[in-house]
């Protein structure tokens, strides 16, 4: 199970990390917007998903022959 977290100490310490300077507006408001761009992020992952290959290449149309 998830560790519970705190929106205010994780915006803070990952804005310090990457050395991003903000004001206390800016990080009011990546505060506020934190818990839902984790929540999306966190829907990425699909457990039914875990021992599939990732799509490598995307190839649309077939190559043409080497010769």
């Amino acid at each position: 199970m998830p560790q519970p977290y705190d929106a205010d100490l994780t915006v803070r310490a990952l804005l310090e990390a990457a050395g991003i300077p903000a004001s206390e507006d800016e990080t009011a408001k990546f505060v506020e917007m934190y818990p839902a761009l984790r929540s999306g992020a966190d829907a990425l992952y699909a457990d039914e998903w875990r021992y599939e290959e990732p799509a490598l290449r995307f190839t649309p149309l077939r190559p043409e022959p080497r010769s």
